[in-house]
């Protein structure tokens, strides 16, 4: 009963800090909150960032000498340094995504917005219709956070998805080639992913990368996966047959996860305006608004930048 009486837990830091240790976790400052497994829950996910947060932040502020730092936490508002902790950094880095679409939606005129953030390795779906959803009580990573976060749903559908087929169906995902090799037409043996399908199509101008793309890697693993796929089913697809159908299963997906954050929830996803960001929303915006009935996409000339 820590979140009535902190006393007991005062004791043990007390110790805990004449034993030597720097970094203390405590529920009844992180999440003074009745239900004892949440606020368990909450506490160890604290206390288990925290001195990789701290010493992070510790760094930033050793090379910008002078500055006041403030840092995003998952509700989407700023805190000084000093005062972010590992509960509220979960989603820190989406968060500012959907606080920056809203802006952008907003000077656009716009007042209903879904936003659509589109990364290397999920996508992150969430609504704002004058006001922020917020959740206070959420599981990431099979972890119980009791913590004010924005409302966000991610499914696994990025850039560096991996396209495979599991003898029945084509699949998109979840596995993510990385940064490292990355997409095959990065040239260092990576796998299929839905970059590379986008490069394949024409949807990625190669001369706007710093760096060459390899259109035969790409070919290769689309010429392999169709002896696969001719092999189990019988039937042969040329490359641009493949790259569609995949297309096809991802931005299924990413649909879904729209669907999640408005349909589900009893909202009309028509009503809004389906706001494209992070590096590959642009690729695809417009066939998941077509999917949803949607009207109207915005691209921000700094889509990229603003989560």
């Amino acid at each position: 009963h820590a979140y009535r009486s902190a006393a007991h837990e005062l004791v043990v830091e007390r110790i805990a800090r004449e034993l030597g240790f720097q970094e203390i976790s405590l529920s009844s400052r992180v999440a003074s909150l009745v239900k004892i497994v949440a606020r368990g829950d909450t506490t160890v996910a604290d206390a288990y960032l925290n001195p990789v947060l701290r010493g992070y932040v510790a760094s930033l502020q050793a090379r910008l000498p002078g500055s006041r730092l403030r840092i995003m936490t998952s509700a989407g508002g700023l805190v000084g340094a000093e005062r972010f902790v590992g509960k509220d950094s979960i989603l820190s880095g989406p968060a500012g995504g959907v606080v920056g679409m809203a802006r952008a939606a907003q000077l656009a005129g716009f007042a209903r917005a879904i936003g659509f953030d589109m990364g290397g390795t999920s996508t992150d779906v969430a609504r704002f219709d004058g006001r922020f959803e917020m959740e206070y009580e959420t599981e990431k990573a099979g972890v119980r956070i009791v913590a004010p976060m924005t409302s966000i749903h991610t499914v696994a559908a990025g850039g560096g998805s991996i396209c495979g087929f599991d003898g029945v169906k084509l699949v998109v995902g979840p596995e993510s080639g990385g940064a490292d090799p990355g997409p095959a037409c990065y040239g260092r043996g990576g796998p299929l992913c839905v970059t590379d399908l986008n490069f394949r199509l024409g949807k990625i101008l190669p001369e706007r990368f710093p760096f060459p793309l390899d259109r035969d890697a790409v070919d290769r693993r689309l010429s392999e996966l169709a002896e696969t796929i001719e092999h189990a089913m019988g039937r042969r697809y040329d490359a641009v047959e493949l790259c569609e159908g995949f297309l096809r299963v991802a931005n299924a997906n990413m649909t879904k996860a729209i669907q999640a954050v408005s349909v589900a929830r009893g909202y009309d996803p028509r009503e809004y305006v389906l706001v494209g960001f992070g590096g590959a929303a642009g690729q695809h915006s417009c066939a998941v608004a077509r999917e949803l009935g949607m009207r109207q996409v915005l691209s921000h000339p700094d889509a990229g930048l603003l989560s």
